[in-house]
């Protein structure tokens, strides 16, 4: 009985056999060589070769969970075209991470002006000015750090062994003037160059602590409007030597500028001493951190006497400037004396852009009203100063308010009739319609949760805390301290509210959905 194959009776048994080690010991054919039998039983034609089979596995780098990739880098199976990249989407064009759409906010006036070119030179040849009016000898000229050395422990730490009039001796005029006066007309300058201070010929006004005239002098060099116009200075002080140097000072500094100067009256005496007349303006710059460190009576009663002595000066319409260092005491000082003037019918015109209580009235532990600028720009030779004595500085601060008196008679006649007189509660409850917010960012950039950047601000609801992040973030890293911003006021009824410090959060920008940050 001879065994078959079933697809070919004809053939022997043995015949399968030899052909099948025939086809184990044949080398395959190139897949790209002719017709080859596929495992459907048909033949493949060229057109097969150009497309993937359905049934291959794809390449797949199994460290990386890739498709697409080999796992020795070799190059892709024949008959099988790919991108070079091996990716699907390497043609399809990237796209930008989505980023909300954010317009910088209005702005108004800065607490911290530009200067002006003339106003830097003034600033850059002040120690010109100095040894012209009050010349110093080589030898006094290089013990010039020194003597800045120790005049600094006689405001600081020995402060409770300084005689009264120290300003009355000749070596601590001379530090006192080349140090601390030339920064503080760096800080001045910078003040009144966009203080909404306006005087008319005729004018009077008092400086009281005037010591060598720093805030006329200031005035003179930011504000060069004020030069042609005819005004009176009451200026006040116990130090009789500085108040004579100050003036040289301030004739040199008119001659050189060729106006003719103001006309100035000295009045050597303490705070409180009285004047010929009523003065439109009243002036003081780091006067009152003398007088209240060592008072026995709390801050609270020394700001309420202090802000009754300085309306006595005051003519109807009169305005008052207090410049006070930029620390936490003095900070709280200033509050106090803002509410108190508020309370003898003033209005706060700067920094404050409300008339509502300060949310930043420095109490203990907490935060104060105080703004800050780089020094950079500063003159090098006060920077070299500064390094000698051992007394760099990098940034300067300080506190401050700016307050008119209001018409008290007009006020009653509009108060019994239900009407609002002051301008700025008319603007605020405008902004209040419109859905408007006036903010004074007080404080640096603080790094948030969830890559935003805050602010803290000074706005009528109080305390708030501007956030954002992508573009709004860099713009509130570019603020600067001072700086007045009018952005979307948050929901009265139920704001959202920092979990540290309390205050209102205010995003700026639009803000995705469910996040903000947290602390």
């Amino acid at each position: 009985m001879k065994h078959t194959r079933n697809d070919d009776p004809s053939r022997p048994f043995y015949s399968n056999i030899v052909d099948k080690k025939k086809r184990r010991t044949e080398k395959p054919a190139s897949r790209g060589q002719g017709r080859e039998e596929g495992r459907s039983g048909r033949p493949r034609t060229a057109s097969d070769e150009s497309a993937p089979r359905a049934n291959a596995p794809r390449s797949e780098d199994r460290r990386s969970g890739r498709p697409g990739s080999s796992r020795s880098g070799a190059a892709p199976r024949s008959g099988v075209p790919r991108p070079s990249s091996h990716r699907p989407d390497a043609d399809r064009p990237r796209t930008a991470p989505v980023r909300y759409p954010f317009d910088a906010p209005p702005s108004g006036d800065p607490v911290f002006g530009q200067l002006s070119p003339e106003t830097r030179a003034l600033l850059e040849d002040f120690h010109t000015l100095v040894q012209q009016s009050l010349p110093l000898d080589s030898k006094k000229l290089q013990g010039l750090p020194q003597a800045v050395r120790e005049l600094s422990h006689t405001l600081t730490d020995e402060r409770s062994t300084r005689r009264v009039g120290y300003l009355n001796e000749p070596s601590v005029i001379s530090a006192y003037i080349r140090y601390y006066m030339w920064w503080n007309l760096v800080r001045l300058t910078r003040l009144f160059a966009s203080l909404p201070l306006e005087l008319a010929d005729g004018d009077a006004a008092v400086d009281l602590g005037s010591g060598p005239l720093t805030v006329l002098i200031a005035l003179w060099m930011a504000r060069p409007d004020l030069r042609n116009k005819k005004l009176l200075w009451y200026c006040v002080d116990i130090s009789q030597g500085v108040l004579s140097a100050g003036e040289e000072l301030f004739l040199s500094l008119a001659a050189k500028t060729g106006h003719e100067p103001w006309q100035i009256i000295r009045i050597k005496g303490e705070f409180g001493v009285s004047v010929k007349r009523k003065v439109q303006f009243v002036s003081s710059a780091n006067m009152f951190n003398e007088l209240f460190w060592d008072l026995a009576d709390p801050i609270e009663a020394v700001a309420k006497k202090h802000a009754r002595e300085l309306v006595t000066y005051a003519a109807e319409s009169a305005r008052i400037l207090v410049i006070e260092p930029g620390v936490p005491v003095c900070g709280r000082f200033v509050s106090l004396l803002r509410d108190s003037l508020m309370r003898l019918g003033f209005q706060a015109l700067s920094p404050c852009p409300h008339d509502g209580p300060c949310p930043f009235p420095g109490m203990k532990n907490g935060k104060w009203c105080h703004f800050v600028f780089n020094t950079g720009d500063a003159p090098a030779k006060l920077h070299k100063l500064s390094e000698d004595a051992g007394l760099a500085k990098d940034r300067a601060a300080l506190s401050f308010v700016f307050a008119s008196r209001t018409q008290a008679s007009v006020e009653g006649e509009t108060e019994a009739a239900g009407v609002e007189s002051s301008p700025s509660t008319i603007v605020a409850r405008l902004n209040t319609l419109v859905g408007r917010l006036p903010v004074r960012i007080v404080s640096d950039p603080i790094r948030l949760p969830d890559y935003h950047v805050g602010r803290y601000g000074c706005s009528r609801l109080g305390m708030v805390l501007l956030t954002g992040t992508y573009q709004a973030a860099d713009y509130l890293e570019t603020c600067h301290s001072g700086s007045l911003i009018e952005v979307d006021a948050p929901p009265v009824s139920n704001p959202r509210r920092d979990e540290k410090s309390g205050a209102i959060l205010v995003p700026l920008g639009k803000p995705s959905p469910g996040k903000g940050p947290r602390r």
